[in-house]
């Protein structure tokens, strides 16, 4: 089912499972939330990352981290959320944006809080 998460991924190809929307059910199912995380502070090709499940909140608004995320000292990038809009307007802009384009792009957004046009 959602047997892509808990998994790390080299960015260009996870990238592809976002923009082919394998990483997503057509109607909204809470088993496909995940987060991305990495040992970096942004966005760089060729990185590696880890796809998890979300953070969790815990008692006084602590984030609760998934072991996997914790025990190997991994900051969280994005949520699901973020990646997907991010990559769905670019490819929607411009349907050859290159995968250096969806990385500086994911950047830009997560920097600015604001999507990169490509138009």
């Amino acid at each position: 089912m959602d047997d892509f998460k808990n998994q790390m991924y080299v960015i260009e190809e996870f990238l592809e499972l976002v923009k082919s929307k394998q990483d997503r059910k057509a109607s909204f199912d809470p088993e496909y939330n995940y987060a991305v995380y990495s040992s970096k502070e942004e966005f760089k090709p060729e990185m590696k990352i880890f796809i998890g499940d979300p953070l969790d909140i815990g008692e006084n608004d602590n984030e609760i981290l998934p072991d996997f995320v914790f025990h190997n000292k991994l900051n969280y990038m994005c949520s699901d959320e973020n990646i997907q809009d991010v990559v769905d307007l670019a490819f929607t802009q411009c349907a050859d944006v290159t995968p250096s384009q969806l990385i500086t792009a994911l950047n830009h957004y997560l920097e600015k809080d604001d999507f990169l046009d490509f138009k």
